[in-house]
């Protein structure tokens, strides 16, 4: 057997057994570069490579201002304020969630710690007013790669050092984006809890402590907590839009802020509760590390045997109308996010898909928010879902049961795909 064929086969059969991303793609890339005889230092060059990049600087920093936030009290502080505005309403709470994944998403710039962060102060009350776990975790899971849309975003940065595109016009589309698919989310919300019973006002808590926390009255320094919380996203983007700091820059600022406002004006952030937060941060940052590298390997892999070449003219041969080559586009981002991590299909796609979109007139910042929603619904999907197995570890329960419940919200996403890409005025009115 060839050792495309080997690669090939062995990815597919570790990706079955459940065998982590990482392991997944880094073990099939060495066995292949062995069997081809390839100079094993290019294993060691392609991993460095992969993380490499200054703008991957964000990442550590972004974890650790969500951990702060979570810790310091932002988190569910944004909880309060969404549950004051809708949460007496059917499937309020999870509405509740969606609104703040959303806002702390224009915080942390990062899905994962959007679906720890939320999900940590979310779930206990979700549970008490009769939501079912994977439900919770469904909703979390489909919300927080929000997170990946609205700015600051990881990948626009990204994208934008790819492709020469203003970041700023970027972080400009990003925000309508991130809001349909927000929208959208809350619809299929309401629909399920409707369909199941998930009531607002009429619901009643079984914990006392979670009813506390849902439902205490607003005092005059509660409002000024909020605006504290939400003076993190005005900070950071509008730092970025001002031209002030970069979007890596702004990471640092988040956890500055993240850290002082926890510490000085919440009260909840001590000496002694910052080394398990840090712990948690260097953690998660050191496991999404390993798997852009491992990703960069694999991806060196694809671009050696010009397999994503191969693919793409397949592709352009089967039509040159515009909406159907735009249809397809969408189906490969979507299935590429289910079993590759976000900045790889980044790195393997837009170098490919950017002459087709050039000749079929897309905008490249309309091309840029196409290709960054569609991998940030591979966060939710199964076997790649960071999100959802984030989510369903937060909550309690297997990712089998929740991936029964996500099914709604991704089509709801899938048609927030649709309205993203068919209708780009929507998105492009800042730019």
């Amino acid at each position: 057997m060839s050792s495309v064929g080997v690669f090939g086969i062995l990815t597919a059969v570790l990706l079955s057994i459940g065998a982590p991303i990482a392991v997944t793609v880094g073990l099939s890339s060495i066995i292949y570069i062995l069997m081809e005889g390839i100079a094993p230092m290019i294993v060691i060059q392609r991993l460095f490579a992969g993380v490499d990049a200054a703008a991957l600087l964000a990442i550590p920093f972004f974890i650790l201002a969500g951990d702060l936030m979570n810790r310091g009290g932002i988190a569910k502080r944004l909880v309060r304020l969404a549950n004051k505005a809708v949460g007496n309403r059917t499937g309020g709470l999870a509405i509740v969630a969606i609104i703040v994944c959303m806002f702390f998403a224009a915080i942390s710039g990062s899905g994962v710690a959007t679906a720890a962060a939320v999900g940590g102060v979310m779930f206990g009350g979700m549970a008490a007013m009769g939501y079912p776990k994977n439900y919770s975790a469904a909703v979390i899971a489909s919300a927080s790669p929000i997170g990946v849309v609205i700015p600051p975003s990881i990948s626009f940065v990204t994208f934008g050092v790819l492709t020469g595109c203003s970041i700023a016009d970027l972080y400009k589309a990003g925000f309508p984006a991130g809001i349909i698919m927000g929208v959208a989310l809350m619809v299929a919300a309401y629909l399920t809890s409707k369909k199941r019973g998930y009531q607002g006002k009429n619901a009643k808590f079984s914990d006392p402590a979670a009813e506390a926390e849902f439902t205490a009255p607003y005092h005059k320094r509660d409002i000024i907590e909020v605006l504290f919380a939400l003076g993190t996203p005005v900070i950071i983007v509008g730092g970025v839009f001002g031209g002030w700091f970069t979007p890596t820059e702004s990471a640092v600022i988040a956890v500055v802020y993240s850290l002082l406002v926890g510490a000085f004006v919440f009260k909840e952030l001590d000496i002694r509760s910052l080394f398990p937060v840090f712990k948690t941060a260097a953690l998660g940052a050191a496991r999404i590390m390993f798997i852009i590298s491992n990703a960069t390997l694999f991806a060196w892999i694809l671009a050696y045997e010009q397999i994503p070449q191969m693919l793409m003219q397949s592709v352009m041969n089967l039509t040159s109308n515009k909406f159907l080559l735009l249809l397809i586009i969408n189906v490969i981002l979507l299935i590429a996010g289910a079993f590759m991590e976000t900045g790889s299909i980044i790195l393997i796609a837009t170098p490919l898909l950017l002459p087709i979109m050039n000749a079929i007139g897309v905008n490249l910042v309309h091309f840029g928010i196409i290709i960054t929603a569609n991998t940030a619904i591979g966060l939710m999907t199964p076997p790649f879902g960071v999100c959802l197995y984030t989510s369903a570890n937060v909550a309690g329960v297997t990712v089998q049961d929740t991936i029964k419940r996500v099914l709604p919200f991704l089509v709801a996403l899938i048609i927030a795909i649709f309205i993203i890409t068919y209708f780009p005025d929507i998105i492009l009115f800042m730019v």
